[in-house]
């Protein structure tokens, strides 16, 4: 019986070892998954600015200001017409 209860105390913290080998696994897999967020973002936002930039000394174009934006609600098309 003491055999049996042994075991089970064994059984029990090698799977708490491997739920928690498996944790540490996922844990590392959303760091790399999070530094990759950002360093397409930064990578987007460069060529973002560098699109920005030939706009404006190419083509003279100047970014509109955010308040100077208005939008047109487009009532949807009448059936039958």
């Amino acid at each position: 019986m003491i055999a049996l209860m042994l075991g089970g105390i064994v059984w029990i913290n090698v799977a708490r070892l491997n739920l928690a080998t498996e944790t540490s696994v996922v844990i590392q897999q959303s760091r790399d998954a999070q530094f990759e967020t950002a360093r397409l973002q930064a990578e987007l936002d460069q060529r973002n600015g560098a699109v920005v930039d030939r706009a404006r000394t190419r083509l003279g174009m100047l970014p509109s200001p955010s308040e100077g934006v208005k939008y047109i609600d487009v009532p949807p098309a009448r059936a039958g017409r």
